[in-house]
């Protein structure tokens, strides 16, 4: 019988299921015991044709239940050993980029990796076992110096790619284990169908009535032909079992090589997976330096940390440079700031020394000045008394030698009086009018005396006063003149500092513009550190995917070397089971041979029975239309009967049906029961 594709979806429907299971186990119809076959007769043969169908379903579903149970322990115990193989894993990585050196110690051991939690578990064991191996080695891994990881890991990474390859190898030969599986299911399947055909009544009923015909057959003599009705029965009984042992023993027998020859392969392929399961398993248990540096992925995550190394260098290259000049700018500016200032301070030093003399000098110049001022305007006064007194002398002595004139010539006068008398009244005119002149000279004398005092006095008070103003002057001009000369200083050391600053302000600006591009500098310094930053965490986590991605390749090979011992398990179950079929092959061939013997007798007597009976060959026609008519379909008697319903268990042809479905008439042509497009099976009569 062909598969049916319609799945049984899990849920409500399956108690139904089983209940129509339970009601087709329970004892079918009765069957007919002798005779030819009846309409009843083919209708149990459909419902046994539906019972083993139904059985082969189930026995698929029981396939299916405990391969799933299987997978749900196999998934339970590989997630807990995924767990624990990632908290590993990730203290290994963690170890490795803290590089803490540790001494090989077993109190230090046991805190490496995470311990194991106790159970009953085989895994429990093997886990154990792969703790200490991996703290064992990853302990003086973690002791030894950073320079020496670049050669390792290059091995590490050829040892990948070499498990890469024989990754992929190990894929391709468990999807041919897969497949193979999928035919041993296969036969398995054709195994049961036949076991259930072997099973059935019908066929035995078949057989028992050939084995019971086998005794009459040979006792049977050239008499036939006056038993004509009592041998055409037991004739057709016996062609129609020589046929089916016929056609039987060649299913066998092909059945039987190619068994042998898929068991055979199947043996070969066996101990090579064998081999090359114990070799892997040895290889997985302690891994040599050679498979981890033939690895492409460890090859490829050596290469990248390479790159990233240099690139890390480069970058703390460039950043120790960018830092050293930015400290030596730094300093070179704290330098010249320091010079700048300690020059500063000696100058102003120095002016302020220079500026104290000079006043000092200045001071002591201002009291030597203002006592010679002094000197000079009491000089300057003695020598206007002197000249006035001078020309008072001068004066006087004018007027002394007028005195003297006119004293001498009084006295010339009294002579003459003396002389001549005559002239003393001229001279007593003269005389009067001499008084008289000398009263007004006396008067004249007294006014122009009053007169010169009283400029005299006007002219002293003058000179003092300009003498006062000569001298206040003087200290003004002195001042002024000082006040310049302080001004001029001040001026001159104004420009001095403002060179000074303008120069100071003019090195502030070149500082600052190159603060400014040290800082540019400095800020693209660290943009690229920031992105070299954020290269090495995406690198990182690319290296943290790739190392997932291992482990997951791992459990993944776990898994399929767990799944090549339950294959090799069953495989071996396949075997004992192939071996008893060898075993039930080689009984069907004694069999056949035993059968093949009685065949030809009974060759020999039905030519002899066709020889003395030609109307028998017209009987096997009628049994051969009736039979052709037990097999047609009932509504358009031209195909034969390949589907049958389960609601009523009736047979008929897929155009038939097919034809019903579409129209909508979806009731039995026989019973009138209504049926679904789920109801139709497939079956081969």
């Amino acid at each position: 019988m062909s598969d049916v594709k319609r799945s049984v979806s899990p849920g409500p429907d399956t108690s139904k299921i089983l209940k129509k299971i339970k009601r087709f186990a329970e004892p079918l119809d009765e069957l007919s015991e002798f005779g030819p076959l009846t309409q009843e007769d083919v209708v149990y043969y459909q419902k046994e044709a539906l019972y083993r169908m139904m059985n082969l379903y189930r026995s698929r579903n029981k396939r299916l239940s405990k391969g799933l149970k299987d997978l749900e322990d196999n998934y339970s115990r590989i997630y807990r050993c995924y767990c624990i193989l990632n908290t590993w894993w990730s203290e290994i990585v963690e170890h490795f980029k803290t590089h803490d050196k540790f001494e090989i110690k077993t109190d230090v051991n046991e805190h490496v990796l995470v311990p194991v939690d106790e159970s009953l578990d085989s895994d429990t064991d093997k886990l154990k076992e792969t703790r200490l191996a991996l703290i064992n080695l990853i302990q003086p891994l973690l002791s030894l110096p950073v320079s020496e990881h670049d050669d390792k890991l290059t091995a590490l990474q050829e040892s990948l790619a070499g498990l890469s390859v024989f990754k992929s190898q190990l894929e391709d030969e468990n999807k041919l284990l897969r497949d193979k599986i999928e035919e041993l299911n296969q036969e398995l399947d054709v195994y049961i169908s036949h076991k259930d055909r072997a099973e059935s009544k019908t066929l035995e009923r078949i057989s028992d009535v050939k084995k019971a015909e086998e005794p009459i057959v040979k006792e049977q003599t050239p008499e036939i032909k006056q038993e004509n009705g009592e041998q055409k029965p037991e004739s057709d009984a016996n062609i129609a079992e020589f046929e089916n042992l016929k056609v039987e023993v060649e299913e066998l027998k092909t059945k039987n090589n190619v068994i042998s020859q898929q068991l055979e392969e199947k043996m070969k392929l066996i101990q090579d997976l064998e081999s090359k399961i114990s070799e892997l398993s040895v290889k997985l248990l302690d891994p040599s330096e050679e498979d981890l540096q033939k690895s492409s992925l460890f090859q490829s995550l050596s290469a990248k940390n390479i790159e990233l190394n240099t690139e890390l260098s480069k970058v703390k290259y460039e950043s120790s440079k960018t830092e050293a000049q930015y400290l030596a700018l730094e300093s070179r500016i704290t330098q010249n700031q320091s010079s700048l200032e300690e020059k500063l301070r000696t100058e102003m030093k120095s002016n302020n020394g220079y500026i104290q003399k000079l006043e000092t000098d200045l001071s002591r110049i201002r009291a030597d000045r203002d006592e010679l001022q002094a000197q000079i305007s009491v000089l300057k006064a003695e020598k206007g008394k002197s000249e006035l007194t001078e020309e008072y002398r001068k004066l006087n002595e004018v007027l002394e030698k007028r005195l003297e004139e006119l004293e001498k010539s009084v006295n010339r006068d009294y002579e003459a009086e003396a002389t001549s008398s005559e002239d003393i009244a001229t001279l007593q005119k003269h005389n009067s009018i001499l008084t008289m002149e000398l009263k007004q000279m006396e008067e004249a004398f007294k006014q122009t005396r009053q007169i010169a005092q009283s400029k005299l006095q006007k002219y002293a008070d003058s000179d003092s006063y300009i003498n006062k103003l000569t001298v206040e002057k003087n200290k003004a001009d002195q001042k002024y003149f000082q006040a310049m000369r302080s001004k001029d200083s001040l001026t001159s050391q104004n420009r001095i500092l403002n060179s000074n600053l303008a120069k100071q302000n003019e090195l502030i600006e070149v500082l600052k513009g190159n603060e400014k591009n040290l800082m540019k500098k400095f800020e693209i310094e660290q943009q690229l550190y920031e992105k070299l930053k954020n290269l090495e965490i995406v690198f990182k986590n690319d290296l943290n995917f790739q190392v997932n991605k291992n482990k997951d390749l791992e459990l993944k090979l776990k898994s399929t070397t767990q799944m090549n011992q339950e294959l090799q398990a069953r495989l071996n179950q396949k075997n004992e089971s192939s071996a008893e079929q060898q075993r039930r092959i080689s009984g069907l061939e004694a069999e056949t041979k035993g059968l093949s013997s009685k065949v030809k007798s009974l060759e020999s007597l039905l030519m002899k029975y066709r020889a003395n009976n030609p109307s028998a060959t017209a009987q096997d026609e009628e049994i051969n239309q009736a039979l052709l008519a037990m097999t047609k379909c009932q509504l358009c008697n031209k195909n034969f009967k390949n589907l049958t319903l389960k609601v009523c268990g009736h047979c008929f042809c897929a155009d038939c049906i097919n034809d019903r479905l579409s129209s909508r008439m979806r009731k039995c042509p026989n019973c009138n029961q209504q049926f679904s497009s789920y109801d139709v099976l497939t079956i081969h009569l």
